[in-house]
């Protein structure tokens, strides 16, 4: 897309208002030793662990970023448990709970079974804290049968789930605990189906070919989600899936809502041809604690080649917009994914200006 001298000068603007190099990564995945954690970017966190060769093949700590958010416990199946059955839990050889399968929720289109109660979760966490091993009896596909799970790292994973939900020193944290008040409201509220996207823009999911993010099963949208950030200055930012994707990259467009003021919001980027801006990012990463947003194109599945952009939300001459902070482009598939795209090279901001 080309653009006329005054909408360059602007995008150049844009990409000449740096923050430092040094500023911090959007982290929304880490593991730790045997376990995992991963938070949407609305900030809804899973700590996991994983027996890739059972039926039942992992066991999920999850919890949404709201003050009163409670953990719930998340079973991954890939059959479902036989009913009338029940699901019994140790941690290294003593029963901590006896879950009958009546009593867990299901989703068939995600294969989980889902549990909230908080005393029996709590006492499970607690035996976990300070357990080697977590052992899973159930029946599925007629036989009874134990799936183990290492506990390696759940103390880690605890704490970097509170980390990224902001909660540690305070009250409400599972492991970073400092008996600080909770803190009031959301600034991160995750948007999963249709109807939970502001009236105002939703027409442009609508399954028509004029619609800017048509294209989308709302089954898909729902588990992708979006998220609605409040940035500060009663400006909040929102980013929802946009248009089908396909199995590797899946576009993300992005608005500014200001009391019942929308704004769509473009990302500058580095072309072959000089500045621009596009209307999408692609498989985002939003932080919302340093207000910064990657987004990440594969070239092909393995990783080996694509773009990758970070911007930061800032206010820019009187109003918010993105700031391109960083972009690296490996255009050679070279079947080398080792390094990652923090390796690819450098084209924003050019070598040797910070």
């Amino acid at each position: 897309m080309r653009f006329d001298l005054m909408r360059a000068a602007a995008v150049l603007l844009l990409i000449a208002g740096l923050l430092p190099a040094t500023a911090a990564e959007a982290r929304q995945f880490k593991r730790i030793r045997d376990v995992s954690v991963d938070c949407s970017d609305a900030l809804i966190c899973d700590v996991s662990t994983y027996n890739a060769q059972s039926e039942l093949y992992t066991v999920i700590f999850r919890r949404r970023s709201s003050r009163d958010a409670p953990l719930e416990l998340v079973l991954g199946v890939r059959e479902t448990l036989a009913a009338g059955s029940e699901v019994v839990m140790q941690v290294d050889g003593r029963e901590i709970l006896r879950l009958p399968v009546s009593e867990l929720s299901y989703r068939a289109a995600v294969y989980e079974y889902t549990f909230k109660g908080e005393a029996e979760i709590a006492a499970l966490v607690d035996a976990a804290r300070s357990g080697q091993e977590l052992r899973v009896s159930f029946r599925a596909r007629g036989a009874d049968t134990v799936s183990t799970f290492s506990l390696a790292g759940f103390v880690a994973g605890l704490t970097f789930m509170d980390e990224q939900q902001g909660r540690v020193g305070r009250e409400d944290a599972l492991q970073a605990d400092g008996g600080a008040p909770a803190a009031g409201g959301e600034t991160v509220r995750e948007i999963t189906s249709f109807a939970a996207i502001p009236f105002q823009i939703r027409n442009e999911f609508a399954d028509r070919p004029s619609a800017a993010c048509g294209g989308l099963a709302e089954e898909r949208f729902a588990g992708l989600g979006g998220f609605e950030a409040n940035t500060g200055n009663e400006t909040f930012l929102i980013g929802l899936p946009c248009g089908a994707g396909d199995a590797d990259n899946q576009p993300y467009a992005f608005w500014e809502r200001t009391g019942s003021r929308f704004r769509s919001v473009p990302l500058p980027v580095m072309t072959g041809d000089g500045p621009s801006t596009a209307e999408e990012a692609w498989n985002i990463a939003w932080d919302q604690d340093s207000l910064q947003l990657t987004g990440y194109f594969e070239g092909r599945g393995n990783g080996d080649c694509g773009e990758y952009n970070r911007w930061a939300w800032r206010e820019v001459s009187g109003r918010y917009a993105f700031v391109l902070v960083e972009a690296r482009v490996n255009g050679e598939c070279d079947g080398d994914a080792a390094g990652g795209p923090d390796t690819w090279p450098l084209v924003w901001p050019p070598e040797g200006q910070p």
